[in-house]
């Protein structure tokens, strides 16, 4: 139950960032943060920064951890160099997660930043 919980509030949290982060217009260039949560199996940060990296992506940060058999990742990457738009990217990283029963939210690093504004 308590485990359930956490996956409700997450969930919460992951509609409010979504809403967001759709809200803004996409551009290329600057920097954007990705989280990842779902139940840990082998490949996961695997599938996420293959995507990243076939698209031009650089990783500048990257935290993850296993709390329990919850698979938990933050990465900060840099746009600079992608091949394709921020919304195409997004949508790929989104359906990705769907796919593999992931939950993917990525959004511009200032948006992510005044959203966590103390």
């Amino acid at each position: 139950m308590k485990q359930e919980k956490k996956e409700a509030n997450f969930r919460v949290m992951a509609a409010r960032a979504r809403a967001v982060a759709d809200s803004q217009r996409s551009g290329p260039g600057g920097r954007i943060v990705i989280a990842v949560i779902g139940r840990d199996r082998p490949g996961i940060m695997a599938g996420v920064t293959a995507i990243l990296a076939q698209r031009g992506a650089n990783i500048l940060d990257v935290s993850q951890t296993i709390m329990s058999e919850l698979f938990t990742m933050i990465m900060l990457v840099d746009l600079k160099g992608i091949h394709v738009t921020f919304a195409a990217l997004k949508k790929e990283l989104e359906t990705h997660g769907g796919n593999e029963g992931l939950s993917i939210i990525v959004q511009h690093e200032d948006i992510f930043r005044a959203m966590h504004r103390v």
